[in-house]
């Protein structure tokens, strides 16, 4: 009985990690909702604010604003974006290994500067002996809108400084619950904001104070962080959808264990009587005899 025993030990360690594992999909779930409200709030500010840079732009004489301009020096930064905890499947795998073929690829004088977001990711270039430009860790649990201006912030003065020819970004986009998008793009230089063909313009009958000039100098460094503020909403969207999926799965696992491992404890339980009873009727017969 001693490997009825054993089984029986084995099927109610499973059920405690089911419970946990199916409290956390119950935690991810209702944090996801609230994830989800926010991306979805925040993507028309970021379009009206992109019209209102566009706009302005026509309307702009100096144009020539140090976020719009290639540096040019042999340095690059990349923002690799990664979770603080783990359970989340493989939501940290493939945007590091996304940095790490650039990493891999890059030559003398093209060199890499890596710029890490979550601790995840900082774990990774520990391992790998890579010393990040700047690292953020343990903000993720209480996301808001300060941490996109800080580390907006200090990339846009190291981009103005020269020390990057560009900066790119890689993050998971959030498709759905069930699907995440890895995603490479070029935070800086911005792109040179052009008029709509066939719009028509709905600043041009306003007078600007202070100038088109020093307003479109101001919006852009604000598009920067918002478009960070949007990656970082993705990002945490992207990996509670992903933490949920795997706990859902790993609690099906669990289920499906706990069921294998009854059916098995059945059966040891089943030939145990079998095999008593058997010892029973031969030792009554020999009697008899």
């Amino acid at each position: 009985m001693s490997g009825i025993r054993e089984v029986r030990r084995r099927i109610k360690s499973i059920k405690n990690i089911k419970q946990i594992t199916g409290a956390m999909k119950l935690v991810a779930s209702a944090r996801l909702h609230k994830a989800q409200s926010q991306l979805m709030e925040g993507r028309p500010y970021a379009e009206k604010l992109y019209e209102m840079i566009r706009s302005i732009a026509a309307h702009s004489k100096g144009k020539c604003h140090p976020l719009l301009r290639r540096n040019q020096v042999p340095l690059s930064g990349l923002v690799a974006m990664t979770s603080d905890k783990g359970l989340c499947a493989g939501f940290n795998v493939q945007p590091l290994q996304i940095v790490g073929r650039r990493l891999a690829d890059q030559k003398p004088p093209n060199a890499v500067e890596i710029i890490s977001l979550g601790r995840k990711g900082l774990d990774f270039f520990r391992r790998t002996g890579v010393k990040p430009y700047r690292e953020w860790a343990g903000f993720w649990q209480d996301l808001n809108w300060y941490h996109a201006d800080m580390i907006g912030q200090e990339l846009i003065e190291a981009y103005i400084a020269g020390r990057w020819s560009h900066l790119r970004i890689v993050y998971n986009r959030f498709k759905s619950v069930i699907a995440q998008e890895v995603v490479e793009e070029v935070l800086l230089p911005l792109p040179e904001p052009q008029p709509q063909a066939g719009s028509r313009d709905s600043y041009s009958e306003f007078e600007f104070e202070p100038s088109a000039e020093r307003l479109y100098a101001h919006l852009l460094p604000r598009y920067v962080k918002m478009t960070i503020w949007h990656a970082l909403l993705e990002s945490k969207a992207a990996e509670l959808a992903a933490r949920m999926q795997a706990m859902d799965n790993a609690t099906q696992s669990a289920g499906e264990m706990i069921e294998g491992l009854t059916l098995q404890m059945n059966r040891t339980r089943q030939a145990a009587i079998t095999r008593e009873i058997s010892e029973l009727v031969g030792s009554a017969e020999a009697i008899n005899a």
